[in-house]
C-alpha cells in the first residue's frame, strides 16, 4: 500500500506539472512534429500537425490519471496509422523528458528520477502500439504485393504496371529472386543502397553475395517453414562501408498457392541504429553527471574548508617559518584539488561560466602556439582554417580548455600508435599530423536528425583529425565517461574527454566521432552560430591579502568546518560575525538582530531549510535584506536563479578568500537596489 501510495504521488505531482505547463508543452510538439512535416509531407497534412501537439498533452495527462498501459499503446498505434515516421514519434519522447528536467526544481532528484520512468514507461507503451501497428501494415502490404506479384508472372501488363508503380518506384530496396536464389530483379532503391552501378551488375547473382551464405540459409529455411521471415542483417556496400538492413522476405505464390519466386524487401537502418545508440549514450551521461554533481558539492566543502584555514595560516605566519612551507604545500594541493572539480564542473554542465562572442579561429591559433611548444617536433600540427567562418558565444577559457585536451588526447594516439608499430631505423618514434580545421555549416532538418539533439540552423565546425591509432566501436561507446581511460595510470586520468563532452553540451553543440582502428581518430565539435561580433577582453588582478571592512554578518553553514573558516576569516577582516547552522537558525537569528546585521552568507545546501529558502523567507522580512549566496554545486541557471530572486551575489565553493572577503566588502557597501526587488 506504501508503494502504491508513493506512486499516486509522482502521477499527481506528474500531472500538476504537466497542467501548469501544457500551453509550452503543446507548443514544443507542434514545433516538433513541423520540423519533420517534410517526411511526412504525402501523409500528414500540416492543418493536422497543429492538432497533435494539444492531442498528445491530453492523453499522456489521461494515462497519468488512468495509469493504464493501453492508453499509450492505443496512442503509438493511432501515431502509426496516421503515418507519423518513427523518429518524431520517438523525439516526442525525449521532449517529455526534457520537459520535466526542465521544471523541476533542484533539490528533487528522487522526484525526477520517478517523473522521468513515468515518461519512460507511457512511450514505452506507446511505441510498443506504433510497431505493432507498424508492423501488422507492413504483413498486410506484403501480402497485398506478394497476390499482385503473382499474378503479374502471369500477364505481362500487370507486371509492368506493379513494377513501374509499386515496386520501381519504392522507397525501400526491392528484390526478386527465383526458387534458386538468383536475383532477377531489383528496384532503383536497392541500387542505391548497395552502391551498385546498375541493375546489371546484380542480375543473376545469388541473394547469399549480398549477406553471406550463413544467413541466406537462415532466410531460406524460414521460408520453407514460415512462407517467410523478418530481421536485420549487417551488410557490405560495395565502397566496403558497413550497413545494417532490415529485412522482410516472402515466396511468391500464383494461383494455386505453389511458390514461384522470392520477394525481399529492405530497409536501411543504419541511421536508426545510430540514434539509438546516442540515445543510450546521452541517458548513461545524464546518469553519470549526476553522481559527479554529488561529488563536486561534497568534494568543494572539503576544499574549502582545508584552502581556507592554510590561507589563514599563511597570513598570520612569516614566509621564513619552517610552517610556513608546509602550509603552503596545503594551499597548493588543494588548488590542484579546485582544478580536479572544476573538471568534473565542466562535465556536469555546472560550469558554463561567462559566455561571449568569440572568433573561434583566433582561439585556435593562441592555443597552438602554445602546443607547439609542448608536443614533440616529430608531431606535426596543422591548420586549416575558414577564414570567413562565423562567431559563436562561448566561453574563452572553456573553449582553449576543449581544444587543449582533443589535441592531448590525439597526440597521445600518435604516440602509442608510434611505439607499438611505427617505429624507424633507429628505434625513434615516426610521429604524425595532427590537423586542424574549421568551416561554416547549415544544418537542415534532415542532417539534423542524424544527431541527437541537434536542431536545424547555422554551425561552425571545428574539427581535429590525427593519425594515430585509432579505436573500436567498443571503445567509443565508453570515451566520453569521466575517469575512462585506454592509455594507462601513468599517461591519463581519463578525465579530458569528459570534460570536452560536458563543454560541449554546456554551449548547446554537439560531437560527431570518426574512428577506425589504425586509421586514427576524427573528432568534429558543431557549436551555435552568433552574430555579435563584439569580442569583449578581461582581465582579473590578484591579491593575496583579506579585504577589510565593517559590519555585522550573520553566516549560515551546516558544515562547521566551512562555517568556523569563514567565521575567522571575517573576524581578521574587521567583521563581527554571528553563526547559524542551518536556514531555519538564520531566519530567527536575523529577526533577532536585523537592526545590526548587514549582510547574511548562506550555503545553498543546508538541512531543515535550503539557503534557496532562506533567502525567499528573509525578503518576505526585509525586502531589502543583502544575501550573498556560498555554493560547491550550483549550475550557472540557477545562479541566475537566485540572483533574480534578491541574492546580491553568488560565489562558488573552493574560493579565495580574498574574493570572498572583496565580495562581501562590495555588497555591504553597494547603495544598489536588491536583484530581483
Amino acid at each position: 500500500m506504501k508503494s502504491f501510495d508513493k506512486q499516486d504521488k509522482n502521477r499527481r505531482a506528474a500531472i500538476e506539472l504537466l497542467e501548469k505547463h501544457a500551453p509550452e508543452l503543446t507548443q514544443q510538439i507542434i514545433t516538433l512534429y513541423k520540423a519533420h512535416a517534410w517526411e511526412n509531407r504525402y501523409i500528414l497534412h500540416p492543418s493536422r500537425i497543429e492538432q497533435l501537439g494539444e492531442e498528445e498533452v491530453s492523453v499522456f495527462g489521461r494515462y497519468l490519471r488512468s495509469f493504464n498501459p493501453d492508453v499509450g499503446v492505443m496512442q503509438g498505434r493511432k501515431r502509426a496509422s496516421e503515418g507519423l515516421i518513427y523518429t518524431a514519434f520517438a523525439g516526442f519522447g525525449t521532449l517529455l523528458r526534457h520537459f520535466y528536467n526542465t521544471h523541476l526544481e533542484t533539490g528533487t532528484a528522487k522526484l525526477r528520477s520517478n517523473m522521468i520512468r513515468l515518461v519512460d514507461d507511457y512511450m514505452a507503451a506507446c511505441l510498443h502500439g506504433y510497431m505493432d501497428s507498424r508492423e501488422e501494415q507492413i504483413l498486410k502490404d506484403q501480402e497485398q504485393l506478394r497476390i499482385a506479384l503473382s499474378t503479374a508472372l502471369e500477364r505481362q501488363r500487370k507486371e509492368l504496371f506493379v513494377k513501374n508503380y509499386a515496386i520501381h518506384t519504392s522507397i525501400n530496396g526491392i528484390i526478386i529472386a527465383n526458387l534458386a536464389a538468383k536475383i532477377t530483379y531489383v528496384n532503383p532503391a536497392f541500387l542505391k543502397m548497395w552502391g551498385y552501378g546498375g541493375e546489371n551488375d546484380v542480375l543473376n547473382t545469388k541473394l547469399s553475395d549480398l549477406w553471406g551464405p550463413d544467413q541466406a540459409k537462415t532466410i531460406e529455411g524460414s521460408l520453407k517453414r514460415d512462407n517467410g521471415w523478418q530481421g536485420e542483417v549487417a551488410c557490405t556496400r560495395q565502397n566496403g562501408e558497413f550497413f545494417d538492413v532490415a529485412i522482410s522476405a516472402s515466396l511468391i505464390l500464383d494461383e494455386n498457392s505453389n511458390p514461384v519466386g522470392v520477394m525481399t524487401s529492405l530497409i536501411d537502418v543504419t541511421q536508426r541504429h545510430r540514434l539509438e545508440a546516442q540515445f543510450r549514450q546521452a541517458q548513461k551521461m545524464e546518469a553519470l553527471g549526476q553522481l559527479a554533481g554529488g561529488i563536486v558539492h561534497d568534494f568543494n566543502n572539503l576544499l574549502t574548508a582545508i584552502s581556507g584555514y592554510a590561507q589563514l595560516e599563511l597570513m598570520d605566519l612569516p614566509d621564513t617559518s619552517p610552517q610556513y612551507n608546509d602550509f603552503l604545500q596545503i594551499k597548493i594541493a588543494t588548488d590542484r584539488g579546485m582544478d580536479l572539480t572544476q573538471e568534473l564542473r565542466m562535465f556536469t554542465r555546472q560550469g558554463s561560466g561567462n559566455m561571449e562572442p568569440l572568433d573561434p579561429n583566433e582561439v585556435i591559433e593562441e592555443t597552438i602556439n602554445i602546443l607547439k611548444r609542448t608536443f614533440p617536433p616529430e608531431i606535426k600540427i596543422k591548420l586549416n582554417l575558414d577564414p570567413g567562418l562565423r562567431p559563436t558565444k562561448a566561453n574563452p577559457s572553456q573553449i582553449v580548455q576543449m581544444l587543449m585536451n582533443l589535441c592531448v588526447n590525439a597526440r597521445d594516439a600518435i604516440a602509442i600508435l608510434s611505439e607499438d608499430t611505427r617505429r624507424g631505423a633507429e628505434g625513434k618514434p615516426v610521429g604524425g599530423v595532427i590537423t586542424m580545421q574549421t568551416e561554416n555549416v547549415d544544418l537542415d532538418v534532415f542532417a539534423a536528425s542524424g544527431y541527437l539533439n541537434a536542431k536545424p540552423g547555422e554551425y561552425v565546425c571545428i574539427s581535429v583529425q590525427d593519425t594515430g591509432n585509432g579505436m573500436s566501436s567498443k571503445i567509443m561507446d565508453r570515451l566520453f565517461e569521466p575517469f575512462f581511460t585506454t592509455k594507462g595510470e601513468k599517461r591519463g586520468t581519463g578525465l579530458g574527454l569528459a570534460v570536452v563532452y560536458g563543454i560541449v553540451q554546456t554551449h548547446s553543440g554537439f560531437i560527431d566521432l570518426q574512428s577506425q582502428p589504425g586509421e586514427g581518430s576524427t573528432f568534429k565539435i558543431y557549436l551555435p552560430v552568433n552574430k555579435d561580433m563584439k569580442i569583449q577582453t578581461k582581465s582579473a588582478v590578484y591579491s593575496p591579502n583579506l579585504t577589510a571592512g565593517k559590519g555585522t554578518v550573520l553566516v549560515a553553514d551546516d558544515d562547521n568546518q566551512v562555517k568556523d573558516m569563514v567565521l575567522q576569516a571575517l573576524e581578521k577582516s574587521g567583521y563581527s560575525v554571528i553563526t547559524a547552522e542551518n536556514g531555519y537558525e538564520a531566519m530567527v537569528k536575523y529577526q533577532e538582530n536585523r537592526d545590526v546585521i548587514d549582510l547574511v552568507v548562506l550555503d545553498m545546501i543546508m538541512p531543515q531549510m535550503s539557503g534557496r529558502e532562506c533567502l525567499f523567507q528573509l525578503r518576505k522580512i526585509n525586502p531589502s535584506v543583502k544575501v550573498l549566496i556560498m555554493t560547491g554545486y550550483t549550475t550557472d541557471g540557477s545562479a541566475e536563479d537566485l540572483l533574480e530572486e534578491g541574492a546580491a551575489r553568488v560565489i562558488r565553493k573552493p574560493f579565495e578568500l580574498q574574493v570572498f572577503t572583496e565580495a562581501v566588502q562590495s555588497v555591504i557597501t553597494s547603495t544598489d537596489s536588491v536583484a530581483g526587488s
